[in-house]
């Protein structure tokens, strides 16, 4: 519903790119070098390189307990080492291994050599790496299209051993990665608050939904544009569904599907009777008729997803107060006020705001809770679109 952005156009971008680089680091069985390259990451006031990435961030190799070393042996690494650099290097080698057997096209375009034939790691493609991490969902080339529709078996070791969702999702750095992106309402629903927030031992905040199911998608498990914050609600109703639905880092309803209300029994939600929930209906509705159907089609699945046509429903009682609040503060109201307070208050817009509690211009919606439906019961109200719609539901 609401498009959120890219690090690129976020006012914390660099944060942003920067913690997600570390926390990729810390969790993948890679080297830092192949992780973060010749990046110089500025993370929590440290600047941080894949020289000095080991000890700024306590990372250590998997403990050897009896299912690792099970692991170990079942991919044919069994010699025994303590030394903390050839520990790595295990890991590094296991990791290798679990991608071979688990998905031919991902190892190639992760690997430059066949892992069976060193007892050291092979060589990775630092490049692709990237890519795999930060390309957008709807921009993967033709490499990753293959990977993405390939079947893959290991899934458990895949996910357990190399794309360590659960690891990410419950790192402290997550709620601080969440907090940088400031996506403070759900972009599926634009209903619920995702805050995030912590202090001492006490957290809430916001889940990241995988766009593309981690279950089905194992290796764009911890892909940064894969992972969208959202509500509870939104993300368990979506849940491993993998139909072509909006996708916020690019797709929006804006204005073209817009909120409408609809005659069912009588005229007094016109005039935010309370007492009016049964006598009008609120849906979406597309604004023009010569979209594409590909986004149409994006649009109809999300809102079946998400249940947005039945959970709308249930916000009449806010729909009604607008209806009443532009009853009562009318435009001869709103134009008083602007002349009696010139000093405070230079427009109707800024009037609004304040009726409101928000700024319902686009660009703002994605600041509070039903911005979108604010603006568009608003716009309804006072472009005269919904007399002409009553009249002729009335006369036909």
């Amino acid at each position: 519903m609401i498009r959120i952005l890219t690090h690129k156009e976020h006012i914390n971008g660099t944060r942003i790119f920067d913690r997600y680089l570390y926390m990729a680091a810390w969790v993948l069985p890679f080297s830092p070098e192949d992780v973060l390259g010749d990046d110089h990451l500025e993370v929590d006031g440290k600047v941080v390189t894949a020289d000095n990435f080991i000890n700024i961030s306590n990372k250590f190799p998997r403990i050897r307990n009896e299912k690792y070393k099970k692991k170990l042996i079942r991919y044919k690494i069994s010699d025994v080492v303590k030394d903390k650099k050839q520990r790595f290097e295990q890991d590094q080698l296991l990791a290798s291994r679990v991608v071979y057997n688990s998905n031919k096209k991902l190892y190639d375009f992760l690997y430059t050599n066949n892992p069976y034939n060193s007892r050291k790691p092979p060589n990775m493609k630092k490049v692709n790496l990237r890519k795999l991490l930060t390309v957008k969902m709807d921009e993967l080339d033709s490499e990753l299209k293959q990977i993405k529709n390939s079947q893959y078996t290991c899934y458990e070791d895949l996910m357990n051993i190399v794309f360590r969702y659960d690891v990410f999702a419950q790192s402290p750095h997550a709620i601080e990665l969440l907090k940088d992106m400031n996506v403070s309402v759900c972009p599926y629903c634009n209903r619920q608050y995702t805050f995030s927030v912590a202090q001492n031992n006490r957290t809430s905040r916001a889940q990241f939904d995988h766009f593309y199911p981690k279950d089905q998608f194992p290796s764009f498990a911890i892909s940064l544009y894969n992972l969208i914050p959202s509500c509870g609600l939104c993300n368990l109703a979506k849940s491993n569904n993998v139909d072509k639905i909006l996708y916020p880092y690019s797709d929006e309803m804006g204005h073209d599907v817009r909120f409408e209300t609809k005659y069912v029994s009588g005229f007094r939600y016109l005039f935010g009777d309370q007492n009016a929930k049964n006598e009008f209906d609120v849906s979406l509705q597309f604004a023009k008729e010569d979209l594409e159907t590909e986004y149409k089609d994006k649009v109809t699945k999300s809102i079946e997803y998400f249940n947005l046509d039945l959970l709308y429903r249930e916000h009449k009682d806010y729909i009604l107060s607008l209806f009443r609040n532009n009853y009562v503060f009318n435009d001869d109201y709103l134009n008083m006020l602007c002349e009696q307070f010139p000093h405070i208050l230079q427009s109707k817009k800024e009037v609004k705001s304040l009726l409101y509690l928000m700024d319902i211009e686009k660009e703002h919606w994605g600041e509070r809770v039903l911005g979108k439906l604010t603006h568009d019961i608003d716009l309804e109200i006072n472009s005269g679109a919904l007399i002409d719609r009553l009249w002729k539901e009335i006369k036909g």
